[in-house]
Parts: structure tokens; sequence; C-alpha cells
């Protein structure tokens, strides 16, 4: 009978470009993330602009500060390039169907589209990045040999490399201390300009005086 034949239409597999860049921008979320981070992040925010490609990857605490973040994101692009989006895309989630996002689409004048529900095809552009991200979030952990749990969300680079970084003393005018720590690359402090160093001590170090050491895996997991 057609109630057990039925099946769901195909969707095109291209995607429209918008013709300017940050016209329409598509948002997705990945998470619950487990572990959570140091900085106590769980879900990881992913905005792909539909005209250039790019993609922006924040890590936020919890679903509700979306439209905080996103606000952000496009208050500081438009800043810099005079860009601002016309048209944002997304699923039917609680993070982003909600009074707020709906207040804050009014006042800038932008238009929300949704995909239809049980659908993700019509998201495609945000789901596709997800999955890139996930899937070379397993491999840098797999490959860097250093624990979920010490891994920052905030930024995605190649990991684990070996580092000695200079130890700053804990009072002034201290002298006499080890001049030299050893540590692993974890990340990019992007308000600091500097490194992301976890020392051998469990520290995270946020420092640009630092030498990379030879990466041998297999010798340098803690």
């Amino acid at each position: 009978c057609a109630l057990g034949k039925i099946t769901k239409a195909s969707f095109k597999s291209k995607h429209q470009r918008a013709k300017r860049p940050f016209e329409e921008l598509h948002l997705d979320l990945i998470g619950p993330i487990t572990p959570i981070s140091r900085e106590g992040d769980k879900y990881i925010l992913t905005v792909v602009d539909s005209n250039t490609r790019y993609c922006s990857a924040i890590p936020i605490n919890k679903k509700s500060d979306v439209v905080k973040i996103l606000s952000t994101i496009i208050k500081y692009e438009a800043k810099r390039f005079g860009y601002h989006p016309s048209v944002l895309h997304s699923d039917r989630g609680g993070e982003f169907i909600n009074v707020a996002m709906e207040d804050y689409c009014q006042r800038h004048l932008i238009k929300y589209q949704t995909a239809d529900p049980y659908t993700p095809q019509q998201n495609g552009l945000a789901e596709r990045r997800n999955r890139t991200i996930i899937e070379s979030l397993q491999t840098i952990l797999t490959d860097s040999n250093i624990s979920r749990r010490s891994l920052p969300l905030d930024y995605f680079h190649p990991l684990g490399n070996p580092v000695v970084f200079i130890n700053e003393p804990k009072k002034p005018g201290k002298k006499i201390y080890p001049k030299g720590s050893r540590g692993k690359l974890i990340g990019y402090n992007e308000e600091l300009l500097s490194y992301r160093i976890l020392a051998k001590d469990g520290r995270i170090v946020d420092t640009k005086s630092f030498q990379f050491l030879e990466f041998r895996p297999e010798e340098h997991s803690f």
C-alpha cells in the first residue's frame, strides 16, 4: 500500500552560492561533546559563509550562548570588512529557533530560513563542515597523544609538538628557578597573540617565548 511504499524526496546536492561575502550564513551546532574542555565548553557553533565557504568554529558553554556569540561574530566582521548578513540558515533546533534569535534578526533586518524537520540535507553546507571538524578532531587527538580533556576546543591546529618554554618567576626579583620547562603545544591565544602550552605539571601557559623540539609521538605522551 501507499503507506508502506512512501519514500523521502531527494534533494539537490549543490548549494546555490550567495553573490556576496557574508550575505548568507549557515549555522549548526556540534555537541554536547564529552569530556568537556578545561574551559567548560561542550558545544561548537559552526558558521559557514555561503559565498566564500569560510567556516568559523567557536566553542561555547551552553546552547543559550548561540545568539550572543553569533552577534559578536557579525559585529566583528561588519567592523573589519563592512559586511553584514541578510540571510541566516539553520535547522530547527531550539538553540536557533527562539525569542532571542527572532528579536536579533528583526532588529538587524535579517531573514531567517530553517530546514524542514528531519531533513538535514537542507542545511547541508553546515552539516558537511561539522563532519569535517569532528573527523579532524578525532585524527588530531589520536595522533598527538594528548588527553581529550586537555584539548581546548577553541583552536584547531596540529597539536602535540613538544616544546621548551621560558618559566616566569612566581615572585618579582626571584632569580633562582628553572629557566625552562617542557610542555606540548595545544592551541593559540588570539587575545594575547601567543601560543598555548600544556606543561608537564598540568599547567596551561600562554606564551610567545618557547622553542619547538623534535616530534616523536611515542616518546612525548603525558
